[in-house]
């Protein structure tokens, strides 16, 4: 089964009609649309940075960390990953080294684990599905932000996105008291991935290019070609890493941005979305 398939089927299974961007293959139409702002021969420097597979990572593999998010134009990609190619190795799997993914995030039916990041609560919750498309292979994750700002995550592998397998419901049992029965798919999104990572200093940095946010209302989906989400994942916060030392030097501060929560209010605006009115306007202004 081709990319292009197994992506309309993934859409198919939930009642979304594909947009108008997947014409064809994802990766494709994803890296021609990048062309907006960066071309082919822009990520080339890709290329030259030594690469690590799934098992060199010990470290840097951050199954409990912080997080640091930042907003950036697209245009400015190809120039950090230049400032970074001597501190950091990249993911490459299979001859590649940029990934498409593609996730199902679950909610109950008032949102609840929305508004819990809405209103800033702590001890919260994310329960996604994970598609990694490169490799036809998906894991079942929940996330936990705790009250001390860490994230930490667990998973399980899972081929599809269907929570109510026994395997399913024994994990999120073991995972939280909240009510895990009641949760459905609620926001659906893709993106395109480049990791690099720091086994010394025990840091990764993930670059999402290309998110796109789906909704049962054609008319309502997001594609947002010209910016890119930089995370940097670390044990501890560390501002002397070579990536924060960089956002430092070029005065980018860091964002509180959410995939899920930002995706669930692009395209639902009957979501209160006043908490997340900063991270909205920077993408207006970058879109």
């Amino acid at each position: 089964m081709s990319m292009q398939q197994r992506i309309q089927n993934e859409l198919n299974i939930r009642g979304i009609k594909a947009p108008a961007y997947f014409k064809s293959d994802l990766v494709s139409i994803s890296h021609n649309r990048t062309k907006e702002r960066i071309s082919r021969h822009d990520l080339e420097i890709l290329e030259s940075f030594p690469s690590h597979g799934l098992s060199d990572l010990k470290g840097a593999e951050l199954m409990d960390r912080v997080d640091t998010k930042f907003i950036l134009p697209i245009k400015k990609l190809p120039f950090i990953l230049a400032e970074l190619k001597s501190d950091y190795s990249i993911l490459e799997i299979q001859n590649k080294r940029i990934f498409t993914y593609y996730n199902t995030y679950f909610d109950t039916e008032d949102h609840r684990f929305y508004h819990m990041h809405h209103q800033g609560k702590l001890n919260r919750y994310k329960v996604r599905h994970r598609h990694y498309l490169d490799s036809d292979t998906g894991f079942l994750e929940v996330k936990f932000k705790n009250n001390k700002g860490r994230t930490l995550k667990s998973r399980i592998p899972l081929a599809q996105a269907d929570i109510n397998t026994t395997e399913a419901q024994t994990f999120l049992s073991s995972e939280f008291n909240l009510p895990y029965k009641q949760l459905k798919p609620s926001q659906f999104g893709s993106y395109q991935r480049i990791a690099l990572a720091n086994e010394a200093s025990c840091e990764r940095i993930t670059f999402d290019l290309n998110l796109s946010f789906f909704s049962k209302k054609p008319q309502d989906n997001i594609h947002l070609p010209k910016l890119f989400i930089a995370e940097l994942k670390q044990g501890r916060h560390n501002r002397h890493s070579p990536f924060a030392r960089l956002m430092a030097r070029l005065d980018i501060r860091s964002s509180k941005f959410s995939k899920y929560c930002i995706g669930c209010a692009l395209v639902d605006n009957s979501l209160k979305a006043n908490r997340f009115k900063p991270e909205l306007m920077t993408l207006q202004k970058l879109h």
